[in-house]
């Protein structure tokens, strides 16, 4: 099986680019030819994955004489200096869909490749089912590809012609695959509900020492729609707070990250800003914590929260569509996960301003509930969650793509 794996911008930097990674690793682990394409700056054309001969990697290049921005990114907040597609004008758009072509026609011609997965429901699985209609192309949704249909509005109709060609589109999970019937009209038989997955050779528990403090991580981009200020807000408010220890992992590059970052001084609580870490260590770091926070107020499926359930940490996470559908009532009846109400919200990602106090009222609550366990050592049975865990994996998901091959 010779398997392209595309994707638009860099690997290893977002969900997305994890995904790649690791269905690559495991293609790797089961003897698949594998390519790359992937969308990069012109002096970072190391790809970072494990394994990739560089004869198969097929990069794109922006910051270039033709490419003259930086790469596109699809959330409009990335962790790295990027573009937004909605910022893109027809002229910028004609040269960004003429690079990528003269790449793709490049890399199916010498790699010829059997089936692309291709990473976001956008424009580049478009690009390459017009030059090569009868290549077998599966795409993964990740939420921010559906994001783009209200932001990049002088692309929708190109995406909504041309996608539906592709042979099979993959949901994070059971809403998200409604969403994407609807959108793009396209039965049910052809859109899979396949999930996310972990590495548990790298997110595993370890018989930890007790902390002087209760130790939390929050780990993403550092904006507002993660509900990071909302999460500073709620810790301060605390009953426990003066034996807490938040700890910030990742970053933004935009005002309002630095915003973000510059309020975490003269808190009531104890705030570190780690920055962005490898995964490697994010590994180790969180099979340190007790306490892993994410109230974000839109995503695909978070695969950090898998992670840290998978590393011992117990969970506290607003309740996005299709999570709990995803991980099952199980984790919830272990006290291994906690889900904060989400607020209301006026469009994708921003909530109602009225309904913010209860949000960051109910998520001190529950760090205050959590907490209070962590303090009166309170365990919790870690072998039923990583059993609840098992099919979750990276070789699990490859093995939900393989079926359509």
């Amino acid at each position: 099986m010779r398997i392209l794996h595309a994707l638009a911008q860099r690997p290893g930097r977002t969900g997305s680019g994890v995904f790649l990674q690791q269905l690559f690793k495991t293609g790797f682990e089961k003897g698949c030819e594998q390519a790359v394409i992937a969308g990069v700056p012109k002096d970072e054309q190391d790809p970072g994955i494990d394994n990739l001969e560089l004869q198969n990697f097929y990069p794109v290049l922006f910051e270039t004489e033709q490419l003259d921005f930086p790469v596109v990114g699809m959330s409009d907040v990335m962790p790295y200096d990027s573009t937004k597609y909605s910022d893109l004008d027809e002229k910028m758009y004609k040269v960004y869909e003429s690079e990528f072509k003269k790449v793709i026609t490049k890399a199916v011609e010498e790699f010829k490749p059997n089936v692309v997965i291709c990473n976001h429901i956008w424009l580049l699985c478009t690009f390459i089912k017009d030059l090569y209609p009868n290549l077998k192309v599966l795409v993964l949704c990740h939420g921010t590809d559906l994001r783009q249909l209200e932001r990049a509005r002088m692309l929708v109709p190109i995406v909504k012609e041309k996608v539906p060609r592709c042979e099979y589109l993959f949901a994070l999970n059971s809403a998200q695959n409604d969403e994407i019937c609807e959108l793009y009209n396209i039965a049910k038989s052809r859109v899979i509900t396949s999930g996310s997955g972990y590495n548990p050779d790298m997110f595993f528990p370890i018989k930890k020492e007790k902390n002087k403090k209760v130790k939390i991580a929050y780990v993403g981009k550092i904006c507002n729609y993660k509900g990071v200020p909302n999460l500073l807000n709620a810790i301060d408010n605390t009953q426990n707070y003066e034996n807490l220890e938040l700890n910030l992992i990742g970053h933004g590059n935009v005002e309002e990250s630095q915003d973000i970052i510059q309020s975490c001084k003269n808190r009531k609580t104890q705030i570190n800003y780690l920055g962005a870490i490898p995964q490697n260590e994010l590994a180790k770091f969180l099979r340190t914590c007790d306490i892993f926070i994410l109230p974000s107020f839109f995503e695909g499926l978070p695969l950090v929260v898998i992670e840290a359930l998978a590393s011992g940490t117990k969970v506290i996470c607003t309740d996005l569509p299709g999570l709990d559908d995803f991980l099952g009532d199980e984790l919830k009846q272990l006290d291994a996960i906690r889900y904060i109400k989400m607020p209301r919200l006026k469009n994708v990602d921003t909530p109602f301003e009225e309904d913010i106090p209860e949000f960051e009222k109910q998520l001190s609550q529950k760090i205050d509930e959590v907490s209070g366990e962590i303090i009166n050592d309170k365990v919790y049975n870690i072998d039923e969650v990583l059993k609840n865990l098992e099919d979750k994996t990276w070789n699990g998901l490859f093995n939900r793509l393989e079926k359509y091959f």
